[in-house]
């Protein structure tokens, strides 16, 4: 399954904190975190792990994927399973095969602080054209219950039991396995605010082909054809300031479903926060606030406004110890 990280997927979307290098290191800085950990939910009580976990490390300015387990018990990730392929005006920037010690080369660090880093996707043709831009937020998790960090809406929705007979079992189920557990002493998080790009791009995954693809059937709102570098790329005619546009990428004979970026700031967390907000009103004004429809939109915006994206190893061990 894809992680939700960040932009690059699942995450798009991450990572890192203390970046080994030589002494022309520029714009780095350093702290003690060396390893970052990325948690997503499953969707059934069978499950044998309540998340999916990955870890993200550094080395000599790469940045480094691993998967460490799965919800089915499984160890085993490909490339597929974790990351995704690039398009941009240089060409396509292709996620590696296979795997180092560290686990799969990511990217390549272009510059970091604190909160801000910028990095160029992996490419087995060294293209450099694409930089990618991912903004934190720095939470303390020290004492904090555990649950509405790594999923805030089955956090939400599973510790409201109007709700149950609209969510399922799944919400309710989360949040009794996480009654309780709370993060110790030096645990913390990153939140991802905002990623943005220097340039267009569209990212895409290799393990999801679309057969028999007809775009005027797959587009509901109408499509643009385009090419970005050299590769064919239909574009949805729904688009919206700041967020990805739906697409379809030609790879060779095949079509990819991807995602669409133009330059400039997506994926804002304000944004998405002002959306919610909005959506809860309507819903408050429309049904009144103890409808479902509210209290299910309520659950919506406090679980976004709880997530983070990423947590530090002291934050993952106690995570782990409740997988």
């Amino acid at each position: 399954m894809k992680i939700k990280l960040l932009s690059f997927a699942v995450i798009s979307s991450l990572f890192l904190s203390a970046c080994g290098g030589d002494s022309d290191a520029g714009d780095y800085t350093t702290n003690n975190e060396s390893e970052w950990f990325g948690y997503e939910t499953g969707a059934s009580t069978q499950d044998i792990n309540l998340f999916t976990k990955v870890k993200f490390s550094f080395n000599n300015k790469q940045m480094y994927i691993n998967g460490e387990y799965n919800v089915d018990g499984s160890t085993q990730f490909l490339s597929s399973d974790l990351l995704s392929d690039y398009l941009a005006t240089d060409g396509l920037y292709d996620a590696p095969k296979s795997k180092t010690d560290l686990g799969y080369q990511y990217a390549t660090l272009k510059s970091k602080t604190a909160t801000v880093w910028t990095f160029t996707p992996y490419s087995s043709r060294n293209y450099n054209q694409l930089e990618l831009t991912e903004k934190f937020e720095t939470v303390n998790l020290t004492g904090k219950a555990i649950s509405p960090y790594i999923n805030g809406f089955e956090h939400y929705a599973g510790s409201n039991i109007a709700l149950s007979s609209v969510v399922g079992a799944y919400s309710s189920y989360y949040v009794q396995k996480l009654k309780g557990k709370t993060f110790p002493s030096g645990s913390t998080c990153l939140r991802s605010i905002s990623s943005s790009t220097n340039t267009n791009f569209a990212d895409f995954y290799s393990g999801y082909r679309l057969n028999n693809y007809d775009p005027s059937k797959y587009f509901k709102d109408g499509y643009i054809s385009t090419a970005l570098g050299k590769f064919n790329l239909d574009l949805s005619r729904d688009m919206q300031l700041n967020t990805s546009v739906d697409a379809v990428a030609k790879i060779g004979s095949d079509y990819y479903p991807a995602s669409y970026y133009t330059a400039g700031e997506y994926d804002i967390l304000a944004n998405q926060i002002k959306q919610y907000e909005r959506d809860y009103q309507d819903a408050v004004a429309e049904s009144g606030k103890n409808s479902i429809n509210a209290q299910l939109a309520e659950a919506y915006l406090n679980g976004l406004k709880s997530e983070c994206t990423l947590f530090n190893k002291t934050a993952s061990v106690a995570i782990d110890a409740v997988k």
